[in-house]
């Protein structure tokens, strides 16, 4: 089994729109570590999302009637929420 992964940081967007994606990608990684870094390193004003993705492998969730890809399988994700943040 292949396990290799990258991590992923992506803006998330707040707008109450109900399309796929609602977020994008601000840069990628080898390591949480490195991701966490430059976490911690952008601007406050916008929330993020950190996402372990593997390599050569399909995480695309199908809709079971319409077949539409409506969000992703088998992906871990961690939530920072810096805009609302009163620090």
């Amino acid at each position: 089994m292949d396990d290799r992964v990258v991590w992923g940081i992506f803006v998330a967007n707040s707008s109450n729109s109900k399309l796929f994606p609602n977020f994008f990608p601000v840069g990628m990684y080898t390591t949480r570590e490195l991701a966490i870094n430059q976490l911690e390193a952008l601007p406050k004003e916008n929330n993020y999302q950190l996402l372990r993705m593997p390599i050569n492998k399909d995480f695309a969730y199908l809709h079971k009637k319409s077949g539409k890809i409506v969000g992703m399988n088998a992906i871990h994700h961690e939530h920072f929420h810096y805009k609302n943040d009163s620090n």
